[in-house]
């Protein structure tokens, strides 16, 4: 049987891993360049660099044309060095990863303004945090100068438009039956999120394990109307965080993939005739 996860891997694990899919991360992109040197690249789905403050250069060499995944560890101090990236577009494709912490929605701007993809990540945001991912949600879905997607905004908005039954798991790249999280020390986990022993045992199922351990409490779980997508994923580190905010984001969402459906089919629509 084919072994068809993913693996985020350091570069210096890439010929342990040989023959697998992989996504390699290093702080330092020449160190990604060389342990790639003489490895298929149709099995790398990007690279990741774990700091903006490395150099572009060996990135701007490379022969390869290959997705860039840059993580932000600190928005306020990390936020000029985006610009440094930029020239990159002319040979990879370029995404940035941000915490969801205070200040993060200006990383978002500048990135999108530099034509860069966006992945959120934080799971449990605080009322502060809420009204700054309301903000931004607000941009993906109404900003015209936004044409790159925001995840996890954009691929939930996806799925309420067509109704497919993603999850949140699955979109941050922790759903372990899609991906797994190799730890510098070689020890298999979730994602960098997760300790690499979790207490629910096999990390295969630990999406299907946490959201079971969750809805077999009584909770807001049990009653959500997003529990498909989210799967409990809002529910990690600690389950009695409350969704309110977080459900209103999703509302938000699915209100607005509805009202598109509604206005491509009115559109098409035989009584209202198709417009010029």
């Amino acid at each position: 049987m084919i072994d068809s996860l993913v693996y985020n891997i350091p570069a210096a694990f890439v010929h342990s891993y040989r023959g697998r899919n992989l996504i390699v991360r290093s702080h330092d992109p020449s160190a990604i360049v060389a342990s790639l040197a003489d490895v298929d690249i149709e099995s790398v789905s990007y690279v990741q660099i774990l700091s903006p403050g490395g150099e572009t250069a060996s990135l701007m060499r490379w022969r390869q044309t290959i997705p860039v995944d840059l993580v932000v560890q600190d928005p306020r101090r990390d936020l000029p060095l985006l610009y440094e990236y930029a020239p990159l577009l002319a040979r990879h494709p370029v995404r940035v990863t941000v915490p969801v912490v205070r200040g993060f929605s200006k990383v978002v701007k500048l990135a999108t303004s530099l034509n860069f993809a966006v992945k959120l990540e934080g799971s449990q945001p605080d009322p502060a945090l809420v009204e700054e991912l309301s903000q931004v949600v607000h941009s993906y879905l109404h900003q015209e100068t936004v044409s790159e997607p925001i995840e996890y905004f954009h691929s939930l908005f996806l799925a309420f438009y067509r109704g497919d039954t993603v999850t949140l798991w699955g979109i941050q790249e922790e759903d372990p039956s899609r991906n797994r999280f190799i730890t510098d020390t070689g020890e298999e986990t979730v994602s960098h999120r997760f300790p690499a022993v979790h207490p629910h045992g096999d990390v295969a199922s630990f999406v299907r394990a946490f959201r079971d351990s969750v809805l077999a409490e009584p909770g807001e779980c049990c009653r959500c109307d997003f529990l498909e997508h989210c799967s409990g994923y809002f529910k990690w580190p600690r389950k009695d965080y409350g969704c309110d905010g977080v459900k209103g984001l999703l509302q938000t969402m699915k209100k607005a993939a509805g009202q598109l459906r509604e206005d491509l089919a009115s559109y098409h629509s035989p009584s209202g005739g198709e417009r010029p």
